[in-house]
């Protein structure tokens, strides 16, 4: 009898604890998606970024050209 409560209250623990992972809640689940959002937007802005230098780097090149063409 003693034997099959305490692996009964085991079983309950194990339960319990894989049961309360970020993804059983709503303010959990809601985490992880802020999460997602946040890591989209700075993917994004990097992109973003990105190509205003390189368009920067090609306007100082075509200045510097213009530049050379002029003297």
């Amino acid at each position: 009898m003693r034997s099959v409560l305490i692996t009964l209250l085991v079983a309950s623990i194990t339960f319990t604890l894989t049961a309360c992972g970020r993804t059983s809640s709503p303010e959990g689940r809601m985490s992880i998606k802020l999460e997602q959002l946040q890591k989209e937007m700075r993917d994004s802005l990097k992109k973003q970024n990105e190509a205003i230098l390189d368009t920067l780097s090609r306007i100082r090149q075509d200045l510097n050209r213009l530049e050379r063409k002029v003297k």
